[in-house]
């Protein structure tokens, strides 16, 4: 999905200070390491590439808590 795309291309980065958390939600961005990984639209999860092992735990966690499913756009 394309507006899965943009809303993560747009989205900020996060700065690693040291104790940076491993993830972060913020609106309806998924972020992994400082990185957005997913985005929230449409009841969904978006996710428009192929990310790692640990990654992938993060976004299906996210996934499981707000009970939504997860597409894979790539």
């Amino acid at each position: 999905m394309i507006k899965a795309q943009r809303t993560l291309a747009k989205a900020p980065s996060i700065r690693n200070y040291g104790g940076s958390p491993q993830l972060v939600v913020m609106g309806n961005i998924v972020y992994s390491y400082n990185t957005p990984v997913a985005a929230y639209i449409d009841g969904s999860l978006y996710v428009p590439a192929w990310y790692s092992t640990t990654t992938t735990r993060h976004i299906n966690k996210i996934a499981e808590q707000w009970n939504c499913e997860v597409i894979k756009d790539y």
